[in-house]
């Protein structure tokens, strides 16, 4: 109790004293996070059950799986916001983000290691678009001049398409572009690893591939990507490697190419699908049977 209480203490006068450290380089390939034996309980029931991932600089890790599986968990998870818990003892495991225990991260270190995008994200005041995008770059405060934030703003609502909405009140947008206005705000977040929560939820064929093409340059350019998606063909093409989840177990891991098989997958989702390879790049399809 005394640690976390002196963590969080530290944590809530950090802004008051000086800004965070910046975050160190990362080779591609080196590992910015390993989770190892994760175990999350809720209401006696094992939301995940001794999970192990582990991912690297350079690549872009799909969770899939049914509803329930424990994708979102393992996300919340990885990325601090269980941590609560953790500390009260109902969750076991250990996860380690950039070669430290994530519990030993500060938010404002961690706000500048991990951006997350949840599933949904409620706004209580009508901020504009641009307003919204730029609160992305607060835990920069002190460490980037406006010159420097202005740009990594306008690129971020440049690359989600956003940018003619920079002026309209976020309530009165649609919910395609409130998706996508909440990715720019995560992308001016300008962090080393990206976690995204069904991105492409609430978005059309074009700007699913917006987004996923946005990932996986991120992933390509050095960075890391986790993304929980429930399309099987979004994670074939874009995903260099996907974690299957199943009754909070990790059923299977590795490239789409070797894991998406069709005896694996029709039992994980209780549903008999065949697998067949796109017949111009060889990309598995993963066609249900009806």
């Amino acid at each position: 109790m005394i640690p976390t209480l002196r963590r969080r203490t530290r944590a809530a006068l950090a802004p008051l004293s000086r800004p965070p450290a910046r975050p160190d380089p990362v080779a591609v390939g080196d590992p910015v996070l390993r989770a190892e034996g994760v175990t999350v309980r809720r209401g006696g029931r094992a939301l995940l059950d001794g999970v192990d991932l582990t991912v690297r600089a350079g690549e872009l890790v799909a969770l899939v799986g049914p509803n329930g599986a424990g994708k979102s968990t393992l996300l919340a998870a990885v990325s601090g916001d269980l941590a609560a818990a953790a500390e009260r003892g109902a969750d076991g495991g250990r996860i380690d983000l950039f070669g430290r225990e994530l519990g030993a991260w500060t938010p404002p270190e961690l706000a500048l290691r991990r951006a997350v995008l949840p599933q949904e994200a409620s706004v209580g005041f009508p901020f504009s678009v641009a307003e919204l995008v730029a609160m992305g770059r607060a835990p920069w405060a002190g460490l980037a001049d406006p010159a420097e934030d202005d740009g990594i703003v306008a690129a971020a609502m440049e690359g989600t398409g956003v940018s003619h909405l920079a002026d309209r009140g976020f309530p009165t947008l649609s919910g395609g572009e409130r998706a996508r206005v909440m990715l720019a705000r995560v992308l001016a977040q300008d962090t080393p690893l990206l976690m995204l929560d069904e991105p492409t939820a609430a978005l059309d064929i074009h700007h699913q591939e917006l987004v996923l093409g946005i990932a996986r340059s991120l992933a390509e350019r050095g960075g890391a990507v986790i993304v929980v998606l429930h399309d099987l063909g979004l994670a074939a093409a874009y995903a260099h490697r996907v974690a299957i989840l199943s009754q909070g177990r990790i059923a299977a891991q590795g490239p789409p190419a070797e894991v998406f098989t069709a005896s694996l997958l029709s039992t994980v989702y209780r549903h008999e699908v065949e697998v067949l390879p796109h017949p111009r790049t060889g990309i598995p399809l993963v066609v249900p049977l009806r």
